[in-house]
C-alpha cells in the first residue's frame, strides 16, 4: 500500500515497524456496527491482533464450519471464540475449571465447551460436542 492512498477516518491498517503501510483489516462486516473508540480498543492489543490476524486472516472460516477454541477462557481464546459465532461457524471451546467453561458457553456464546482436565479421551470429547 502506499502512503497516498485515499484513507476512510474509520479505516484501521497494519503497519511494519517502519511504518510501511501492510494491510486494511477493518474492511470485514463486524465493524460497520461497532464504533471506532471499541475497534482501537480491541486492536491496539496484542491479544485483539492475534486473535483478529490468526482467525481472519490465516483460518479464514465460513458460515457453518466447525470451530475448535483452547484455552478457549484467555486472552485470545475468548476473542477467537466470539469472532467465530459472529462468522456463523459452531464454536467449542475447551477450559480448566468448570467455572471458565460456564463462562464460555453463559457469557461469551460458545455452542459447547468442556474441562479438559476431566476429559480421558479429549478426541472423544470433541466428537461427542461436534
Amino acid at each position: 500500500m502506499r502512503a497516498t492512498e485515499n484513507f476512510s477516518k474509520t479505516d484501521i491498517y497494519l503497519t511494519s515497524q517502519t511504518g510501511k503501510m501492510k494491510g486494511k483489516i477493518a474492511n470485514k462486516p463486524i465493524f460497520s456496527a461497532l464504533p471506532l473508540e471499541f475497534i482501537f480498543g480491541l486492536f491496539l492489543g496484542m491479544p485483539g491482533m492475534t486473535a483478529y490476524v490468526g482467525f481472519y486472516e490465516i483460518c479464514a472460516p465460513k458460515k457453518g464450519e466447525y470451530v475448535f477454541v483452547s484455552a478457549a477462557s484467555g486472552a485470545v481464546g475468548q476473542l477467537v471464540g466470539q469472532f467465530a459465532k459472529l462468522c456463523g461457524c459452531y464454536v467449542v471451546g475447551s477450559a480448566g475449571t468448570k467455572e471458565k467453561v460456564d463462562l464460555l458457553k453463559n457469557k461469551f456464546g460458545f455452542d459447547e465447551a468442556f474441562n479438559y482436565k476431566e476429559e480421558q479421551d479429549l478426541e472423544a470429547a470433541l466428537k461427542r460436542l461436534a
